[in-house]
């Protein structure tokens, strides 16, 4: 017997469906987690929102941007989902805090 045999070689051909497991195990994980907050709430809040200021980000002449709070909206509560991937059709928290303050294109 040769030592390939016993041990095999690392390669991108053999990780891959390997980590596509591991991403759909955790997805899942987080799927149930996410469903059992929301059917017994003890276990704490399935979903939440974030507090934001809208900032327009207008076009002006000359590739300049001018930055404006929204006149009609100027503030607003963004829904969002206790959870690492979206869930609930919600996105998840931690990426909507990330961007509470990213300036809205106009």
């Amino acid at each position: 017997m040769s030592e390939e045999t016993v041990c095999p070689k690392f390669t991108p051909r053999r990780a891959f469906p390997a980590l596509l497991a591991l991403l759909a195990v955790v997805y899942i994980l987080d799927l149930g987690w996410y469903e059992c907050r929301v059917l017994v709430p003890k276990l704490g809040a399935a979903k939440g929102s974030v507090h934001r200021v809208r900032l327009l980000a207008i076009q002006a002449k000359a590739n300049k941007v001018e930055y404006e709070v929204d006149s009609v909206r100027p503030e607003e509560d963004v829904p969002c989902a206790h959870s690492l991937f979206p869930q609930g059709g919600a996105s998840p928290c931690w990426y909507v805090s990330k961007h509470a303050n990213d300036p809205i294109p106009m």
